[in-house]
């Protein structure tokens, strides 16, 4: 039977689409726009950690408009189903990305944007790591650049628990919920604790239960790995990732993290050289 109050009418996705947030910003006003996301996106869905690399995405694409672009800018936030569109343009009205929304491979620079420089850890390097999507465009009319957040997945809030194998020729840590904050915390007490405990530290951590994550829960991996490698004879393998949190981890340049696609793999991987 065909509900009647689905003929006629938009979609779902075409439903929700709405604009949230439209601002204008220059030097001056940088400061403001961090406290102006971060509410929008918290009031949309966002956990805490995630929310905050929205901003800090926004941030230094506003920043880049600023020093290298036209100097003044704004930014548009359109909610879209379940996913945040972060639009920021450095002069004048905003003009579409060079590619319509899904044509374009994820995290690809669409046209280079000579004026925004690409440097580790800042501007068009973050925006291609922390969003889900990311486009770039210049015109006439100036530059625009596209980014899209998803919005969490039912269970995105479900607590971070570490579970501790002690095997004997490694230690496997099953890491499940929320990868963020306490996460980061608990995680370098048991990885600190294993690196003190011997001078050959081999050490598992799969993700398979991971939810959801963060710039800080990366940087609670990467964090590990250092305190690993910092020991005689250290080894770590992550496995289990999803595409998506493999492809934020390929996204570092040089790659800090060693990655496996199955336990197998990696359980070869620690084996000591012979």
């Amino acid at each position: 039977m065909v509900d009647d109050a689905s003929v006629n009418t938009p979609t779902a996705a075409q439903d929700e689409r709405r604009l949230i947030l439209d601002q204008a910003f220059d030097a001056d006003l940088l400061y403001a726009l961090r406290a102006t996301l971060e509410a929008h996106a918290t009031h949309a869905g966002m956990p805490d950690g995630r929310a905050m690399d929205l901003v800090i995405t926004v941030h230094e694409l506003a920043t880049n408009a600023v020093v290298h672009g036209a100097g003044t800018g704004r930014v548009r936030i359109w909610r879209t189903g379940d996913t945040l569109r972060c639009e920021i343009s450095d002069a004048g009205r905003a003009t579409p990305p060079a590619a319509a929304p899904g044509t374009v491979p994820e995290n690809d620079v669409v046209v280079d944007a000579a004026r925004w420089p690409v440097e580790h850890g800042h501007g068009l390097w973050i925006a291609r790591f922390l969003p889900d999507r990311f486009t770039i465009g210049s015109g006439p009319e100036g530059t625009v650049a596209v980014a899209d957040f998803a919005l969490p997945p039912d269970g995105h809030d479900e607590p971070f628990a570490l579970t501790r194998h002690d095997l004997d020729s490694h230690t496997v840590l099953e890491l499940s919920g929320a990868l963020g904050d306490e996460a980061a915390q608990q995680l370098a007490v048991v990885v600190r604790e294993i690196v003190s405990a011997g001078p050959e530290p081999r050490l598992l951590l799969d993700l398979g239960r991971v939810t959801f994550w963060d710039v800080m829960g990366i940087a609670a991996l990467i964090t590990a790995q250092q305190q690993v490698d910092g020991a005689k004879a250290g080894a770590m393998v992550l496995t289990g990732l999803t595409a998506d949190f493999r492809r934020r981890l390929d996204a570092l340049s040089p790659a800090p993290l060693t990655v496996a696609g199955t336990q197998e793999e990696a359980v070869r991987r620690l084996q000591p050289p012979a």
